[in-house]
């Protein structure tokens, strides 16, 4: 029995080891990923880049969801930057499918357009190109006299517009002269808008008349003083 004492000694020890090893071992983790509750927000597919006519209303769609499943009742704030048109509503919340949608209005200029659809979890970017409307202007670009000497040339300009004043391309304009020469009877504008012409005078001293016109824009006319 001389062995007892010592059996015991061991005992103790060994149980004493196990409960410091217990006490060191570190606390189990949940394993969360991804964004704050696990939440994900993304713009709508179909309407993440639209193209539209300034000035117009085009729809903000995200979906919210969870390990892929959709989201009810997730605020979802819609931030345009100045200048970037205007929202309503300016916050909405994800319906059973996991949808927030607000109506947007573009700028009044021809130019890419961002919309944030933010929650407390993340946000998400929108994006619209605002393309110019219907021309509705035609209007002479520099002064409606122009001094040339006796046969020299001058560059003619008009400017097409929508209503807002943005250039509008693929307008045609048909030029005329009362004399002189133009270098074409027709020129179409570009993407600024814009349609030229030269105009040559005769070797003479003499006053001319160059016309431009577009249908449906009304005419423009540049007098010419050959010196």
């Amino acid at each position: 029995m001389r062995f007892l004492p010592f059996l015991v000694a061991v005992s103790l020890a060994a149980v004493a080891c196990s409960r410091d090893l217990t006490s060191n071992s570190p606390p189990p983790t949940s394993g969360t990923t991804g964004s704050t509750n696990g939440l994900n927000i993304a713009a709508d597919s179909a309407l993440a880049n639209q193209t539209a006519v300034v000035a117009t209303v085009v729809v903000g769609k995200v979906h919210v969801t969870q390990a892929g499943q959709p989201v009810a009742g997730i605020a979802v704030s819609w931030i345009a930057p100045p200048g970037g048109g205007s929202v309503s509503p300016a916050s909405s919340n994800s319906d059973a499918s996991g949808v927030a949608i607000t109506s947007w209005t573009l700028g009044d200029t021809a130019r890419v357009y961002t919309l944030t659809a933010a929650t407390s979890s993340g946000s998400a970017a929108l994006q619209a190109t605002a393309i110019a409307g219907p021309a509705t202007t035609l209007t002479k670009v520099g002064t409606d006299t122009v001094a040339v000497a006796g046969g020299a040339s001058a560059l003619l300009t008009v400017r097409a517009a929508d209503k807002l004043g943005n250039p509008v391309g693929g307008v045609v304009v048909a030029w005329t002269t009362t004399g002189g020469s133009i270098t074409a009877a027709s020129t179409t504008t570009g993407a600024s808008g814009k349609a030229e012409v030269v105009f040559s005078s005769d070797p003479v001293p003499k006053t001319y008349t160059v016309t431009a016109a577009a249908a449906g824009l009304g005419t423009q006319t540049f007098v010419i003083v050959a010196q």
